[in-house]
């Protein structure tokens, strides 16, 4: 095994210790989801130390939000996709972790409620500093059901240059934000873009499981535990 890949392999096992406990000690787990009903999820995003800065990163990417995105709210809904309060997550601790140790910058925790379907639905996820508009983490999510729970990534991380850097690579446009975002996107003009790394993979998952999806840049945890509409998490 190659040596930077060795020393991501090692960080990442690092990692997923502060996570460990909450995959152990649950019920159901080897039950395949296999129908549609109301799930809890909770989904973490962060940045990663970058081990190789001469790594080359793809400059053609497609950048696009699909046509059926929903946005999460941050107001109490009946029809679900709210964003739940702090205290209802279920990762803060190893959120925190993340956050205190010093090497991860935590771009985006959140919890919400949705019914998923068989067919995809599309979540606009957006985190991380903002600059002229945009954040440096955009892109969305898809959810579905089958035998198993399934999720799809399409986010990309950007990291921005002020206007007038030499740069000598060329990137493509960020994409207008949906939604209100868009109204406030590109209203400034004094930046530049450095480099995007799009992350695209997806996962079949169990429930009440804590899963990882690993990439050199970001680290991506989910955890998506039935819920009963009577107020109980199952």
């Amino acid at each position: 095994m190659p040596l930077q890949k060795y020393v991501r392999f090692i960080v990442l096992q690092l990692v997923l210790l502060a996570f460990a406990t909450c995959s152990h000690a649950q019920t159901d787990t080897d039950t395949p989801q296999n129908h549609e009903r109301v799930y809890q999820v909770e989904l973490i995003v962060f940045s990663r130390p970058e081990i190789n800065p001469q790594e080359a990163w793809p400059t053609d990417v497609k950048l696009s939000y699909p046509d059926n995105l929903v946005s999460l709210k941050t107001d109490n809904s009946s029809e679900g996709f709210s964003l739940l309060p702090a205290s209802e997550r279920t990762l803060n601790a190893q959120a925190a972790t993340l956050a205190r140790s010093g090497t991860y910058s935590v771009l985006y925790h959140q919890a919400w409620r949705q019914t998923i379907y068989a067919r995809k639905t599309h979540i606009f996820i957006s985190g991380g500093k903002n600059v002229g508009g945009h954040q440096e983490l955009e892109g969305s999510i898809a959810l579905s059901v089958g035998q198993y729970l399934k999720i799809q990534t399409n986010l990309w991380l950007s990291q921005f240059a002020p206007a007038g850097t030499n740069l000598t690579e060329s990137w493509p446009s960020l994409p207008p934000l949906p939604f209100a975002e868009a109204t406030t996107s590109d209203k400034s003009q004094d930046y530049l873009i450095k480099r995007i790394v799009k992350v695209s993979q997806e996962r079949s998952m169990r429930s009440n499981e804590v899963h990882y999806i690993d990439h050199p840049l970001l680290g991506i945890v989910v955890k998506i535990i039935p819920y009963d509409t009577a107020g109980k998490i199952n």
